[in-house]
């Protein structure tokens, strides 16, 4: 494997304990971060089906019509 990807494996495996630990230092708690980032990841999953069903809606009266 080539430096930079060596580096960039390295620096991905870090990445989530250096985010935790900067987090805290800041002053945020690990369960409220767990907390926030599930509640926006449910809200994107219920905004895309939204879309979705939508998009079925208008694909099924296109062809209706």
């Amino acid at each position: 494997m080539s430096y930079k990807s060596d580096v960039a494996a390295e620096v991905a495996k870090a990445a989530p304990p250096v985010t935790v630990a900067s987090a805290t230092v800041a002053g945020v708690q690990v369960n409220e971060m767990i907390l926030w980032a599930t509640l926006t990841y449910i809200v994107l999953q219920i905004g895309f089906l939204l879309y979705r069903w939508h998009r079925m809606h208008l694909s099924g009266k296109e062809h209706k019509e």
